[in-house]
């Protein structure tokens, strides 16, 4: 009930999470803020990882079986990683047992060259890059990869669509978007050229048109727009030659999006040319791509155009908006769009937004921890589990604490260059305080961060062989640890009722 009232107090007042300028008490203050949203979300997600999702595992066959269709393109894609991502967050022990255990079982009882068969790419390839991919981003190169580049391996290796560029294996708009993003992945994540070459063969399929631009704004015509600007990002470092003649080609297309494709608050329709068919829910997805472009380019082009979008998110046309009816598949989505972006660009009216709408919508954080109802695990409710993790790992930098316990709140905010962080619990509580690493270096082979969909996006993070300081605020007592050992953890304990106060720089 305490985290409940204290995180309805902070959504009430509209307080997002910009970087505190205002010094170190300032940073205090968000941090505060920030472990009364992460701490509830945390442990409300450690709830539903014990209490409804485990419970899913069939123990006969080791499977996870969410509610809903028990298929590829469903239950594996939208359901098993964010199984995946409520183990690794908030308990270890679940990750590494039953939760891998049942990527174990997928495995022995999938058919022997079921992925080979073109009739199966789809739900071979929304396995790839909603489900795989989103494990991938946390994992890194472990046997989630494995399995990922083995069905990769096998969408291609009997491609039956011919073009100009060579076979493909769908004319499907968005078999075609997931592939360019697994593939860009898989080739900075192995240097095996061939998936680049596949991945620029699919975008030369579209923007050998000067005039392709896609139709379908929303939900499964999202994966076009996005994984082209992926493309681009990764071209630019390994084909700049390419990068360059793709470079206008994405920008004339990108700005008939904007022309034909957004409400005058920037907000993308469902479908081009139709201001009739609602407000998209993936909007933010499609914005990914306009980043990338932006970083590529090496100047602003857009940067003004996503500003105003986000600050016109306070509009109260936005508060509690049904993207797809009473679905939390609607609020998940725009929210988790939305905070890519935000990565980028911490837009203070537009954090205070997704605080509230992740308060009242998804977390539906207002109810007693204790007490409160639990997502689902058909596709739709496991969603909004995503977004929630995403929305708390911003509120805590990208810092975990292990063992997580329902009773802990644990919250950051960074001010000049470091971050400061609080950690709390109700009992006596001994464990590491685990900082985040760049992941898209160190796991995903990008020479830089490029913004994408299906990744838990990065904060504050801690490079290996530099040296930080870290300081107790109250006592003001500081040592030194390396970014090696702030990834393994920093060593924390606390007594009953105790507030940890830290300052890393």
């Amino acid at each position: 009930m305490r985290i409940a009232k204290w995180l309805s107090l902070v959504v009430l007042l509209g307080m997002g999470v910009a970087v505190a300028h205002g010094g170190e008490e300032a940073a205090v203050a968000q941090a505060r803020r920030s472990a009364g949203i992460a701490g509830y979300s945390l442990s409300k997600v450690q709830r539903w990882l014990h209490e409804v999702a485990l419970k899913k595992i069939e123990p006969d066959t080791g499977l996870y079986h969410p509610d809903g269709r028990f298929n590829y393109q469903d239950a594996w894609a939208d359901c098993y990683p964010f199984l995946v991502w409520a183990a690794w967050a908030t308990d270890l022990d679940a990750l590494n047992g039953p939760v891998r255990k049942a990527l174990h079982a997928e495995i022995k009882h999938c058919a022997k060259d079921y992925f080979k068969d073109p009739r199966n790419a789809f739900g071979g390839s929304e396995y790839v890059k909603d489900g795989l991919i989103a494990i991938v981003e946390v994992t890194g190169k472990d046997e989630w990869f494995d399995r990922m580049k083995a069905i990769e391996d096998d969408i291609w290796s009997n491609p039956t669509i011919e073009t100009p560029f060579g076979k493909i294996p769908s004319e499907n708009v968005e078999i075609n978007g997931e592939q360019i993003q697994a593939l860009a992945r898989l080739y900075t994540m192995t240097g095996e050229r061939k998936y680049l070459a596949w991945a620029q063969r699919l975008a030369d399929y579209y923007l050998s048109n000067p005039d392709y631009v896609p139709t379908r704004l929303r939900d499964h015509g999202c994966e076009i727009i996005g994984g082209l600007g992926l493309l681009l990002g990764v071209q630019s470092t390994h084909n700049p030659v390419k990068a360059r003649a793709m470079l206008p080609r994405m920008r004339k297309m990108l700005d008939a999006v904007l022309q034909r494709g957004v409400n005058g608050d920037g907000i993308m329709y469902n479908r081009l040319d139709n201001a009739r068919s609602g407000l998209s829910d993936g909007w933010g997805y499609n914005y990914v791509a306009y980043l990338c472009h932006d970083m590529v380019a090496g100047k602003p082009v857009y940067r003004d155009h996503l500003t105003r979008t986000l600050r016109n998110l306070a509009k109260p046309t936005y508060r509690n908006y049904r993207w797809e009816g009473n679905s939390i598949d609607g609020y998940a989505d725009s929210i988790e769009g939305g905070l890519y972006i935000l990565n980028r660009l911490p837009v203070s009216e537009a954090l205070a937004w997704a605080d509230r709408e992740t308060a009242v919508n998804v977390a539906r954080s207002r109810d007693p921890l204790a007490t409160a109802k639990l997502w689902g695990t058909m596709k739709l409710q496991s969603n909004g589990v995503r977004t929630v993790l995403i929305h708390a790992l911003m509120h805590t930098r990208g810092l975990l604490a292990r063992p997580w316990r329902r009773d802990l709140v644990l919250g950051a905010a960074e001010s000049g260059g470091g971050v400061t962080i609080i950690l709390k619990a109700d009992r006596d509580w001994s464990g590491r305080l685990v900082f985040d690493i760049p992941r898209h270096e160190v796991y995903m082979g990008f020479a830089k961060d490029w913004p994408r969909m299906n990744t838990l996006p990065e904060w504050f993070t801690v490079v290996g062989d530099k040296t930080y300081t870290v300081r107790d605020l109250p006592g003001g007592i500081e040592t030194s640890s390396t970014g090696k050992q702030l990834q393994k953890g920093l060593p924390v304990q606390l007594r009953a009722g105790e507030e940890k106060l830290l300052l890393v720089k």
